[in-house]
């Protein structure tokens, strides 16, 4: 494997730096537009003295700034994020099973990840680089110094090699050694901290990208202070050698105490099958090596690119000469209204001007001479209509009509209401589809780094300990792009509203024939009750019968459990074996099935004839006693009898029974009382058959 030097790295920077030069200038404009810092040179004096000044001189000039990029980008990034709530993984093909439950482990992560790394906020971000900048990039990485703290690591001796034993003869912690679970990092990084390969025609197809960034001496120091070669690389700080572009001030600034790091990944080739990566100052190399596990950790997208550039440009590239335009135009009509907005009183030379008698409410000037005139002063009006001619010229080759839909005031149809929140998408659909192909691409880059370095502890708790045993599902999960896909997830206000109302239509017609387990099914696809724990304990047995028939593929005979709801798995099973890939599995686990099926089939037997025989042998025992023609020995006279007195409902109900036996009270009253008796021990209620034992059978 060739290896590159420290002077070739550099070059390649150098000549990735240049290509992209101008692109990096307008980058940074871009933000100081958005934040309203729309001239470099700030004459500070007018500004101050505004209010008491009456002329402008010849050297300063009056400079306004109307910040309408702000807006616009703004509506953008708002349109963009609620358009597209996020994304989540989807099986490749709904029939097949582990195709399905695959997915299913992979959503649990990644709506896991989301949380935990507070995923929606970092999207914000990247969103908002996206309009300002033009480009958004991120770069994830397992950082094994993240996560929590879980213990210390064991002090050493001088040799490095032994550790040192307290007096109970355990290792004595290093309390600086501090030790962490390990989590995963996410940088935002802004398009003009990103370089790529000045051959390139594509980004994405790039064959090497570079991420700069100004890192503190200590902070590198303290990772490798301890080799002295990389110390020596690392030096005493690049001096006067960088001027950085602080994104928090919006400003240049000369950096003297920070170190310029260069991560430079090369994708895979012939000549780095897995990827190659460097971590390099201007001095030498720090870290080099393999990508881990030949996965590309960067993720790119452009707002708006063209044919003769790679790069991305942003909205505000559209915007810029309008704002400049009506920058110009608005300080032109303030300093009309500072040099000749006030009234001028104009009187013929020689006449005489004096104060006159004072009225309440009327100031009087008496005059000696021609009548004075009075000049009206201006108020730069006259600009007015063509600044507002370019606002409205500006927001219309920005879209902003497009962005934001109108408000129709009083009620709405549901289905009007989905009609136009479709079509407003359909005219924004560009950039929803670019901040979506970006979220699947994280969304993608994430489960395959997670698939490698989660441990198992933390993979169950994102996916809960129900799911514990298909851990090796997890791991052992395809490539995404040939096993599962990633869909985007319907939670706009919109898309829930439209999903609530198919579901409230099929219920309303579909319902009453539904048992309350299908009926939990079709509320778990509710937007607001999917996450209901009534609606989990109702749909509990379909998600075991999944698992027991994943465990059925692995070659394992699942645990039935004596109080499950048979039938559901009964169905379950009957419609795996009814798919066409079951025919190639193989004799074994076909043979799995079929004693898996013979167990719930049998268990479902007995539960019926026990229910059966509980149900016969009930006798109801409502309504008033009623006299039967009957005596019985009385208690109370041993040497008597009384007469039986029955419930009517008995009664009732021991003639409808020899009814449905084909009985009725004429052929009973032909017969003698033997046969009758005979009779009735014959069709006695049969005793219910011993329980079949449970457990998995012994497999051949």
């Amino acid at each position: 494997m060739k290896k590159h030097t420290i002077e070739q790295l550099n070059q390649f920077y150098r000549d990735d730096e240049t290509c992209d030069d101008e692109i990096f200038s307008e980058m940074r404009s871009n933000l100081l537009l958005v934040s309203g810092n729309h001239y470099t040179k700030k004459n500070q004096s007018v500004f101050s003295n505004i209010r008491n000044t009456s002329k402008v001189s010849d050297s300063q000039k009056l400079r306004l700034t109307k910040n309408h990029i702000h807006k616009i980008t703004r509506h953008y990034i708002q349109a963009i994020t609620n358009k597209v709530p996020g994304v989540i993984p989807s099986p490749q093909n709904e029939l097949e099973l582990q195709d399905k439950k695959s997915a299913d482990l992979n959503a649990a992560v990644w709506q896991d990840a989301v949380f935990r790394y507070n995923l929606k906020e970092k999207f914000n971000e990247y969103i908002q680089n996206f309009v300002e900048l033009g480009e958004m990039c991120a770069f994830m990485y397992w950082d094994p110094n993240e996560g929590e703290h879980v213990g210390y690591q064991p002090k050493m001796s001088d040799d490095g090699q032994t550790p040192v034993l307290d007096e109970m003869g355990q290792p004595m912690p290093d309390m600086e050694n501090p030790v962490f679970t390990g989590g995963f990092s996410f940088k935002n990084i802004p398009g003009f901290n990103l370089l790529r390969a000045q051959q390139a025609k594509s980004m994405k197809t790039s064959p090497r990208m570079t991420i700069r960034e100004m890192v503190d001496k200590a902070e590198l120091l303290e990772a490798y202070g301890q080799d002295e070669t990389k110390k020596k690389f690392i030096g005493e700080g690049d001096t006067g050698e960088f001027i950085v572009f602080d994104t928090n001030k919006k400003q240049y600034r000369q950096e003297d105490a920070q170190i310029l790091l260069k991560y430079q990944f090369f994708r895979p080739c012939k000549q780095y099958p897995n990827g190659y990566y460097y971590i390099s100052t201007e001095r030498g190399v720090l870290e080099e090596g393999e990508i881990p596990f030949g996965i590309w950790p960067l993720v790119w997208e452009g707002f708006d690119t063209y044919s003769t550039n790679p790069r991305g440009y942003s909205i505000i590239k559209v915007a810029r000469p309008y704002q400049a335009e009506i920058n110009r135009a608005s300080s032109q009509a303030a300093t009309h209204q500072i040099t000749v907005g006030d009234d001028k009183l104009i009187y013929q030379s020689g006449a005489k001007l004096a104060t006159g008698a004072l009225l309440p409410g009327v100031r009087g000037i008496t005059y000696n001479g021609a009548a004075p005139q009075i000049l009206a002063g201006r108020d730069g009006g006259q600009f007015l209509p063509y600044i507002e001619s370019q606002i409205s010229e500006m927001y219309s080759a920005c879209m902003l009509e497009e962005v934001n839909s109108e408000k129709d005031s009083g009620q709405i149809d549901p289905y009007t209401l989905l009609f136009r929140s479709a079509s407003q998408k359909a005219k924004f659909n560009r950039y929803i589809e670019k901040t979506e192909n970006f979220m699947k691409q994280f969304c993608m880059t994430y489960l395959e780094l997670a698939k490698k370095y989660l441990p198992d502890d933390m993979v169950i708790v994102a996916v809960g300990k129900a799911e514990a045993i298909n851990l090796a599902e997890f791991r052992s999960t395809l490539p995404i792009s040939y096993q599962i896909k990633i869909e985007e997830q319907s939670a706009d206000i919109s898309d829930r509203l439209g999903q609530q109302l198919a579901l409230n239509h099929l219920i309303q017609y579909a319902g009453q024939q539904m048992d309350p387990k299908q009926l939990a099914l079709l509320a778990r696809e509710m937007p607001y009750l999917k996450n209901s724990s009534i609606v989990k304990r109702l749909t509990v047995e379909y998600d075991n019968a999944d698992n027991d028939m994943l465990q059925l593929e692995r070659g394992e005979m699942p645990f039935v459990s004596p109080y499950a709801d048979n039938k559901i798995f009964v169905d379950a099973v009957t419609h795996r074996m009814k798919q066409a890939d079951f025919q190639m599995l193989p004799p074994q686990i076909k043979q799995l099935y079929d004693q898996y099926l013979t167990i719930h089939e049998n268990e479902l037997s007995r539960k019926n004839q026990a229910d059966q025989a509980a149900k016969d042998g009930f006798i109801p025992t409502g309504g008033s006693l009623i006299t039967v023609s009957m005596h019985v020995p009385d208690p109370k006279t041993p040497s008597g009898t009384r007469q039986v007195r029955l419930p009517y409902e008995s009664v009732s109900w021991l003639l409808k029974r020899l009814e449905a036996q084909g009985l009725t009270l004429q052929d009973l009253e032909k017969m003698n009382d033997g046969v009758v008796a005979d009779m009735m021990k014959r069709m006695g209620p049969q005793t219910a058959p011993p329980p079949q034992q449970l457990g998995p059978p012994m497999v051949q």
